[in-house]
């Protein structure tokens, strides 16, 4: 969604309740093996994995993507260490203190996970203004999404200047939303 409203893009939105378990019915399990969202339905292609989705619509917007084969690899790195490290911490600490009754050291562990993920990408932004190239791409849009929500993992960004920093630059690219302003019913989402 976030790569849809920064590229200008109109697209329709289907909240699907996976606390309902929505997810698990025979018709979502049709369209989505892995009973997970999001899922991107575009020009007869049923998609999912949010990174997948991502380089898909950055392929059909040409936006996004990468400049040049280099760079395209280089994006794919970070999205695929974001997901293993920074979103894998961030969100199970998260999802640990607001929905699961998790013991207090699994949530300290994905804590110190998301802290170590934080300070790497703090120290890469020493340099430079986005996580590849001279400006906002999909490891950008990957990143950030739960970045946005550290605090409701019980995370502390303040010390971590470079990247919040990034934060802000991203956060005032035209067409932004923060990511837990996303439409939450069906919705069509006129582009910017």
């Amino acid at each position: 969604a976030l790569l849809l409203a920064l590229a200008g893009q109109a697209y329709d939105y289907r909240h699907v309740d996976i606390f309902a378990g929505a997810t698990k019915d025979d018709g979502f399990t049709a369209m989505n093996t892995f009973q997970e969202v999001p899922v991107l339905l575009h020009d007869g292609n049923t998609l999912t994995q949010s990174d997948v989705i991502l380089r898909y619509l950055a392929d059909f917007t040409g936006r996004f993507g990468g400049r040049d084969e280099a760079e395209r690899r280089r994006i794919q790195e970070w999205m695929a260490w974001t997901s293993n490290k920074l979103t894998n911490g961030i969100s199970q600490a998260r999802f640990g203190l607001r929905w699961a009754d998790y013991d207090l050291a699994v949530i300290t562990f994905f804590q110190d996970r998301a802290n170590a993920a934080f300070e790497l990408v703090d120290r890469h932004l020493t340099d430079r203004e986005w996580l590849v190239g001279d400006g906002p791409s999909i490891a950008d849009i990957s990143a950030a999404g739960y970045i946005y929500l550290a605090g409701e993992a019980g995370l502390d960004l303040t010390q971590k200047r470079k990247m919040l920093a990034w934060m802000g630059r991203l956060s005032v690219q035209p067409g932004w939303h923060q990511p837990d302003k996303l439409p939450r019913q069906d919705a069509i989402v006129a582009p910017v």
